[in-house]
């Protein structure tokens, strides 16, 4: 395995533990959804940002404009209710997940490798599956 890829996977376990010690009973500084959430606008953020190109040669607006988007997307559902931050950050990791499939049709970059793609497809549905998880957890 890839140090890239150990680093993505080895990426799910703040989720993973936060999920999990929030139907637990574990004190922690913070409340463990909190935290979960908090991870989750960071990981958008940083993914957002990973679409962000700048070179000498070609403008990307587009991309600079979507990438802000997801982040300050991200930096609103810190500021809204735990139920609210959960829809808009699992939209989020769908919608930047899709753009980037977009990109990657189009693309030389190798960041966008069929193998970055697969990896990306895997901890995106994973991802999206604890933001599920934790919503019918928390909220039913």
């Amino acid at each position: 395995m890839k140090s890239w890829q150990l680093l993505g996977y080895l990426g799910l376990l703040p989720f993973i533990t936060s999920l999990y010690l929030s139907v637990e009973s574990v004190s922690w500084v913070i409340p463990a959804k909190q935290a979960f959430v908090a991870y989750s606008a960071i990981i958008v953020s940083f993914i957002a940002g990973s679409i962000w190109r700048k070179d000498d040669k070609h403008t990307h607006t587009k991309q600079q404009i979507i990438s802000n988007s997801f982040s300050l997307l991200a930096f609103i559902s810190l500021l809204t209710y735990t139920n609210i931050a959960l829809i808009i950050l699992l939209f989020s990791f769908l919608f930047l997940y899709i753009y980037e499939i977009d990109l990657a049709k189009f693309s030389t970059d190798e960041n966008r490798t069929s193998e970055y793609m697969a990896m990306r497809f895997w901890l995106t549905l994973i991802v999206i599956s604890m933001h599920i998880t934790a919503y019918i957890l928390w909220f039913y």
